[in-house]
């Protein structure tokens, strides 16, 4: 039987113990508290008015239904 490879948390980059609680979220791999930590971070923003996710490189930034008129 092989052991398990080792899981990373997405926030702190340390790995999770096997015998750490983790919490999946959106893919990623996080320690309770660097979940929390997240989920705090988050809301703070989003109380700000400022949207947490950040457009990718590759995205325009507009709402997807407001749309530039074509030439």
């Amino acid at each position: 039987m092989r052991p398990k490879p080792p899981i990373w948390c997405a926030k702190c980059n340390l790995r999770i113990a096997p015998y750490d609680l983790l919490t999946a979220y959106h893919g990623a791999n996080y320690h309770q508290d660097c979940f929390l930590r997240l989920v705090r971070e988050e809301a703070d923003e989003q109380k700000r008015g400022q949207p947490f996710r950040r457009p990718a490189s590759n995205e325009s930034g507009e709402h997807p239904s407001i749309r530039s008129p074509r030439p």
